[in-house]
């Protein structure tokens, strides 16, 4: 049975590892080519996520995102109301 109380060191980030690890979990370095810096991500540009989430749920009726109202419902509702009334007046006469 190993004993886990013991830990190394990431000598690139100071994260706490198992003696036996491969690779740290925290920045991704590794045993195998000698513990290399961390993928570097300074060129990308990060989302707008306040941007995003207005957009997908906000209730702006200008957003290109926002849920487009048609009148075809109430078009057609009052057509079949229109289609029963006609047949019940149709009805009592016959």
């Amino acid at each position: 049975m190993k004993d886990n109380s013991v830990t190394m060191i990431c000598p690139h980030c100071g994260a706490e590892i198992k003696p036996d690890a491969t690779f740290c979990r925290h920045c991704g370095s590794d045993k195998n080519t000698g513990w290399k810096d961390g993928a570097e991500f300074a060129d990308e540009e990060l989302p707008d996520y306040e941007e995003i989430l207005e957009n997908e749920f906000g209730d702006d009726p200008n957003s290109p995102y926002a849920k487009k109202k048609s009148g075809f419902g109430g078009i057609v509702g009052t057509v079949a109301a229109i289609i029963v009334a006609l047949a019940f007046i149709a009805a009592m006469v016959l």
